[in-house]
């Protein structure tokens, strides 16, 4: 069985094919352990072993190196800006793709660009095809124009098309109904912002929701636990909510325009969701204080009866700034009540936002009571 943990230690040999060998070995093997190790390689190695282990890195394939592997498409070296825009075609990141544009277009070496153009194709997104094109348009060395071409072939293939053209006109296609659907998007939130009264009604919708929220949420609650608590509150009666301003406003919401309503409210709950994140880790540590404390006093009073069975006489113990009797009178109940004390003093400093419109009953009439 091969020793995992020698071989990374052998990265930092005095001898440069002793981590030679390491490098190789780890990029065979494709262990996630392998990759913050070969990180440091790829920094500060000779330019040998640098490109080595960019390499290796490739093969393991985790994404923790691809910003290391973005970066030295900026290197001064040749050879490691060159085996850099190779491995980078393993990665079929958004950022992978537009570091390799980026390179394609830019590196001042030919046999670079052509090599960042091919990674483009391994990859296969259609997102690189109009840049690639535009490329085509231009001079360049013949070199340069074939790998393009033939990175643009590879993309038409791995996507299920016969020829370049047809690669190019599905993305032509698809463009123009993306750029349509976006336009109607910015139309739909346009329209859904022009409504009068909107966030004050969303403001008393979210207060409304989360009035009560001191009886959900206890001492034991963690950020995660409220935060998914809140999310549940608030989306108890989203869609009644929907209801009552779409006949309050006259109008019809279309999906995305639901989606945008529902994150408005997320989004006007959050100075809500802040101070209550906050308040939790204060009581966690106030908690954890009082946990010490009483470990602390468990371990004074095991020494002195220690002590006493030694010496067979009492001990006369130091003065301790807390005694036991007032850790122990701090309950669980205690803590609980200065819990929903807290929230609910935070909610009571957003209790305007339930007076932001005129019609105080109106949600009642479509089933958006306050709890």
């Amino acid at each position: 069985m091969v020793n995992i943990n020698k071989l990374i230690k052998q990265l930092s040999d005095d001898d440069p094919k002793k981590r030679e060998e390491s490098i190789l070995e780890l990029g065979e093997l494709q262990d996630e352990r392998g990759v913050e190790p070969l990180i440091k390689v790829v920094n500060q190695d000779t330019v040998e072993n640098r490109t080595y282990a960019i390499t290796a890195l490739a093969e393991i394939g985790d994404h923790r190196a691809l910003e290391t592997l973005i970066f030295c498409l900026m290197d001064n070296n040749e050879d490691i800006r060159l085996a850099s825009s190779r491995a980078l075609g393993k990665f079929s990141s958004p950022q992978a793709i537009s570091a390799l544009l980026v390179s394609m277009k830019k590196d001042p070496n030919v046999t670079v660009k052509s090599r960042a153009a091919l990674s483009l194709g391994s990859i296969g997104s259609e997102l690189a095809v109009e840049d690639m094109l535009e490329e085509t348009k231009l001079e360049h060395p013949a070199s340069l124009l074939y790998s393009i071409e033939s990175a643009l072939k590879l993309i038409a293939k791995n996507n299920g098309y016969a020829s370049i053209e047809e690669l190019v006109r599905a993305v032509i296609q698809k463009k123009s109904k993306h750029e349509g659907e976006i336009s109607d998007q910015i139309a739909e939130k346009e329209e859904l912002l022009r409504y009068p009264n909107l966030w004050p009604y969303i403001r008393k919708y979210v207060f409304q929701q989360l009035e009560g929220i001191q009886t959900i949420l206890s001492i034991e609650s963690s950020e995660q636990i409220a935060e998914k608590k809140i999310a549940e509150i608030l989306g108890e009666k989203f869609y009644k909510f929907v209801d009552f301003l779409a006949r309050k406003m006259n109008t019809y919401f279309s999906d995305y325009q639901q989606d945008l309503l529902w994150q408005m409210c997320w989004d006007t709950s959050k100075p809500i969701r802040t101070e209550i994140f906050m308040m939790i880790r204060d009581h966690k540590r106030e908690v954890d204080e009082i946990d010490r404390y009483k470990i602390w006093l468990d371990k004074i009073e095991a020494e002195k009866e220690a002590r006493e069975e030694i010496y067979g006489e009492p001990f006369m113990e130091k003065p301790v700034p807390i005694k036991r009797e007032e850790v122990e009178d701090i309950s669980a109940a205690d803590l609980a009540r200065s819990i929903s004390s807290d929230i609910e003093d935070i909610m009571k400093k957003y209790s305007k936002w339930k007076d932001g419109v005129e019609e105080e009953d109106e949600f009642d009439k479509f089933g958006i009571e306050t709890k």
